[in-house]
């Protein structure tokens, strides 16, 4: 009777079907990773936009060009 018991839940558990095909579900993962770096990708410098004009780089402040994650060069000065 175990047997029979195991062989009956093997067979339903053999039944479920995905809803798509297995490669289905990598393109869906593969389209919102490029989904979510386009929208990483739209808000890159958005620090440097909404930074202060006392605190604008220039060629005097690489420190806080640096603190900041960009160089003195940032803003086209050379």
């Amino acid at each position: 009777m175990t047997s029979h018991a195991a062989r009956v839940l093997a067979e339903e558990a053999a039944a479920h079907e995905l809803p798509m095909p297995a490669w289905g579900f990598g393109v869906i993962a593969l389209a919102i990773f490029a989904l979510l770096l386009a929208v990483t990708w739209a808000f890159r410098g958005n620090a440097q936009k909404h930074t202060p004009h006392t605190e604008l780089n220039d060629h005097h402040s690489t420190e806080l060009a640096h603190a900041h994650g960009g160089t003195m060069h940032d803003q086209g000065h050379h």
